[in-house]
């Protein structure tokens, strides 16, 4: 096996219709990746239409359904590694979904040790339906033009996110989301095994990942000392596993987690006086 793919939901809507398509029309032939779902914090009716939608699906495409009382993205994230077969691991969100050509073109760039892919991203806004660019995208953008190649400063945008790429199990290892955060779990995840990524590829422009841009309110329905608290514990843990590992981790890299802890903050403080921010 080589892909594992691994999708979390919680309560879906027809949009993870979408997004299990969009994986059985891969051209990467159905018996090398898997589908690994994981629904998390609900069952019925979910779990049986979700069955009985994977039924249509060629047998060839190895798919495994679990369902988990325990509710969190993180903890199914988890179960899914802990199920998954494949050499490298790929997520997917159920409201997203991606090109025809993303896992095969993922995995044209990864070759010897290469251990992690970062795909082409592009995002829908469900308010305008209107189709552009990601915030992503301009860090995949300058990373396919790079002539020394792409690296893990130039990456870490990417690693910022669970999604939008491809990664070797053997960089991942034990490596797990802590489920103590609700914010910045991903940056995390990533963070912790950086040290094992030790190649980076980028996959051709027609391997993209869609993001559905959705209006949601989570951040705004925390108080201010929430967010100030949760972000300062969370710089606090990078700051930590920095340093129990410094003979092996990028100082100037952890570096700029931790500084995004500190912007993701202040940001929150300048919301009031800034809307559309």
């Amino acid at each position: 096996m080589d892909v594992s793919v691994i999708i979390p939901t919680y309560k879906p809507g027809s949009y993870i219709w979408q997004c299990l398509d969009s994986l059985k029309e891969q051209t990467l032939p159905a018996d090398r990746y898997e589908l690994v779902i994981i629904v998390n914090g609900c069952c019925e009716p979910y779990l049986g239409q979700i069955k009985d939608h994977l039924a249509t699906f060629p047998t060839k495409l190895h798919t495994t359904v679990v369902q988990t009382d325990r509710g969190g993205v993180s903890n199914a994230r988890n179960m899914g590694l802990d199920l998954a077969k494949g050499r490298y691991v790929s997520f997917v969100d159920d409201d997203d979904w991606v090109s025809p050509d993303y896992l095969e073109g993922l995995l044209s760039v990864v070759d010897g040790d290469a251990a992690m892919a970062i795909a082409n991203v592009m995002n829908l806004d469900e308010r305008t339906g209107q189709m552009r660019d990601d915030w992503l995208s301009a860090s995949y953008k300058k990373n396919s033009q790079a002539s020394n190649g792409a690296s893990l400063m130039s990456c870490r945008s990417f690693l910022s996110v669970a999604c939008c790429k491809l990664t070797a199990r053997e960089a991942i290892g034990d490596y797990r989301f802590d489920t103590h955060y609700k914010q910045g779990e991903d940056s995390l995840f990533n963070a912790m095994m950086s040290h094992r990524l030790n190649h980076f590829g980028v996959a051709p422009p027609q391997a993209i990942y869609y993001r559905r841009l959705r209006q949601t309110s989570a951040s705004r329905s925390r108080s201010l000392w929430i967010i100030t608290r949760d972000n300062a514990l969370l710089a606090i843990k990078f700051a930590t596993t920095y340093l129990k590992g410094i003979r092996h981790y990028n100082a100037l890299f952890f570096a700029t987690r931790i500084l995004g802890c500190v912007k993701a903050t202040l940001r929150e403080y300048v919301r009031p006086f800034a809307p559309n921010v």
